[in-house]
């Protein structure tokens, strides 16, 4: 299994990415933190799909650019969360 982690915009952006990896059949085990100011969460998951795999699950999310362009191979605490310019 492979660390990965994310930022989300809202909860809302993390069901709908959690929903599309059912639908792919792809199981991930996440654990989410709420930012304690803004409505955006932190999210650390494990799973054995690949991050072309994931990103491409991302990419059916509407709205899920953030996830996409901080998604990283590492625990939440090595990501800095930033966006990079990761192809839409």
């Amino acid at each position: 299994m492979t660390i990965y982690s994310f930022r989300a915009e809202c909860p809302a952006d993390v069901e709908a990415f959690k929903a599309k990896c059912v639908d792919a059949r792809v199981r991930v085990v996440t654990r989410e933190e709420p930012d304690k100011l803004f409505p955006d969460v932190e999210v650390e998951m494990e799973t054995e799909a690949s991050m072309d795999a994931l990103q491409t699950l991302l990419r059916e999310v509407v709205d899920g650019h953030v996830m996409l362009q901080t998604l990283r191979a590492c625990p939440l605490s090595e990501n800095s969360l930033e966006r990079d310019c990761v192809a839409l």
